[in-house]
């Protein structure tokens, strides 16, 4: 019986060039888009809007970075009043208003909405008035707008402000409980096609690096920790563990493709790509990745019958 496949994109903001990079390789080497190739797409944060974005349009990845860097999508997204940049120095307001980013991806996904969707997805946000994680898939008791769970899973802390959805309840980024959705991915399409053999193609947007001085971190108080990013290297080191323990549980079912950043000169703040210097770094950085695990991406293929695919 043909294999299940599932794609599974880690969260990294603007970072998501890099995984639509591999992506288009790979479209461009099988001559299958992301779209006909995957039977779920799963996403957290940024992931997420991609995966939104793959399902509701049905498109491939290269038309996604087509769109990127030709109506700056990114660019268009990030925006927000130089108070608001200023007051989030000072921790006191989000990097960016969130007013841009909703219209942006109403614009991209329209009315669309879950009820729409011929293939699932698998999308976490974080309900702040419940208190938990809430993972959206296409039997979601609410039928929501892809627009506003693009948005909802976008909503960073620090960077963007939450989103109340349709039912009323305000969320934030998944990403803060589910940064790599690929065993949650897998489990649920398990349940889904309990007959079939699983695989996932989880994809990271690359591991963030930071640098502490211990002599003067033995001073430091909230606050300070605060500024230096402790949460981000928590969530860090959450994701990596998480990734370790997915690989180590499902074993073949699983290719996981990351690297740090920081081997390649990249900027590591989520934000980074916001621009078109490192927008064309990111891709870049994909296309290495492909290259880098071109083999084990045709070994983990190897379910797919060969008269579909025209891999060399």
């Amino acid at each position: 019986m043909q294999p299940k496949f599932v794609l599974s994109l880690d969260g990294g903001g603007s970072h998501l060039l890099i995984q639509l990079s591999v992506l288009a390789s790979l479209e461009n080497e099988t001559g299958i888009s992301v779209y006909d190739l995957f039977d779920m797409v799963a996403g957290s944060s940024s992931g997420g809007m991609t995966a939104c974005l793959i399902l509701g349009r049905t498109t491939s990845a290269s038309e996604i970075v087509q769109m990127i860097q030709q109506d700056k999508l990114l660019e268009n997204m990030m925006t927000g009043h130089w108070m608001n940049r200023l007051l989030n120095r000072l921790h006191m307001r989000p990097k960016y208003s969130g007013v841009s980013k909703s219209r942006v991806l109403q614009r991209e996904l329209g009315y669309l909405r879950l009820a729409s969707l011929d293939k699932q997805i698998f999308v976490p946000c974080f309900n702040l008035d419940r208190d938990q994680l809430e993972i959206v898939t296409n039997s979601c008791p609410v039928n929501f707008l892809l627009s506003e769970i693009a948005d909802a899973c976008t909503a960073a802390p620090a960077y963007f402000p939450p989103v109340q959805m349709e039912d009323g309840g305000w969320r934030i980024d998944g990403g803060v409980g589910m940064n790599n959705p690929a065993l949650g991915a897998y489990l649920h399409a398990l349940k889904i096609w309990p007959d079939h053999d699983v695989k996932v193609l989880s994809i990271g947007s690359g591991w963030r690096s930071f640098a502490f001085n211990g002599s003067s971190a033995r001073a430091y108080g909230g606050m300070q920790w605060s500024v230096k990013g402790i949460a981000s290297v928590i969530l860090r080191e959450k994701m990596m563990a998480n990734a370790r323990m997915t690989e180590a549980m499902l074993g073949r079912h699983v290719l996981y493709i990351n690297d740090h950043l920081k081997n390649y000169g990249m900027p590591d703040h989520m934000d980074s790509a916001n621009h078109p210097e490192y927008q064309h770094k990111s891709l870049e950085i994909g296309r290495l990745w492909y290259e880098r695990n071109r083999d084990r991406i045709k070994k983990w293929l190897s379910g797919q019958p060969e008269e579909s695919m025209n891999i060399a």
